[in-house]
């Protein structure tokens, strides 16, 4: 019935409705968004991790990679500590909330003459900058939709970051969007199709492209001191 009254009280009435503690309490309940996004971009399942020593040509794209690892995380804005590349079994390459990325030994030998396409899966894994979703502290529960759109826009984002990284690298673009071209369907629905993903890659890749052609003829000292090509990230 509306407008019960329970225990003499009404619910309007009552103090504790409206106290300072009651509606932490209740805003404490709420998620984070922050919170909710990692667990839908960086909850998977974590690989396990295998010994490169066993493994010597592994061994050595992974100091490979961990070279332009430097490179590409003071690009994205972040520290290089905050990113290490580790050898995995069964997976092509991932990214977890704390920064460890996980390079599938597989696709490590599969690509293994094809810089590009590591560099760039490199790449793309630092482009969702995975510590920054901490400083989402917003309580909003979201919906399921709301969850993939977001995932979806992510996505792009760090296939934006990887066709920039590229070109800032001085690396072609082309290998990395004919492996995701053949690579066919998608490894799940938060991203868009490989072709609309080769496009958002080869954009980016131009435009930035453009950019460092620029810098390079009117700025040549600026560009050797600064550009992630030559010092940047090594410091």
């Amino acid at each position: 019935m509306a407008g019960r009254i329970e225990g003499g009280i009404s619910p309007r009435l009552d103090p504790r409705a409206d106290s300072p503690s009651s509606a932490a309490g209740q805003a404490a309940d709420v998620p984070r968004v922050g919170d909710q996004m990692v667990h839908a971009l960086f909850g998977r399942q974590r690989p396990p991790v295998l010994d490169p020593d066993s493994h010597p040509i592994l061994a050595a794209l992974i100091r490979m990679l961990n070279r332009y690892r430097k490179k590409l995380a003071v690009m994205a804005g972040d520290d290089s500590d905050d990113y290490v590349v580790v050898l995995a079994d069964g997976t092509l390459a991932m990214i977890d909330e704390l920064g460890t990325i996980y390079f599938g030994a597989g696709f490590l030998m599969q690509c293994k003459d094809v810089p590009e396409i590591l560099v760039g899966a490199l790449a793309h894994e630092i482009g969702h900058r995975p510590k920054r979703w901490v400083e989402y502290r917003v309580r909003k529960k979201l919906a399921p939709d709301d969850i993939h759109a977001l995932c979806r826009h992510e996505e792009t984002r760090a296939d934006i970051f990887a066709g920039i990284g590229l070109a800032e690298l001085g690396m072609q673009c082309e290998p990395l969007c004919q492996f995701l071209l053949r690579f066919g369907q998608n490894p799940h629905p938060d991203y868009h199709p490989a072709e609309v993903r080769a496009a958002v890659i080869r954009d980016a890749h131009s435009s930035r492209a453009y950019r460092v052609q620029n810098r390079r003829k009117l700025f040549p000292e600026f560009d050797k001191a600064f550009s992630p090509k030559n010092d940047l990230g090594e410091y």
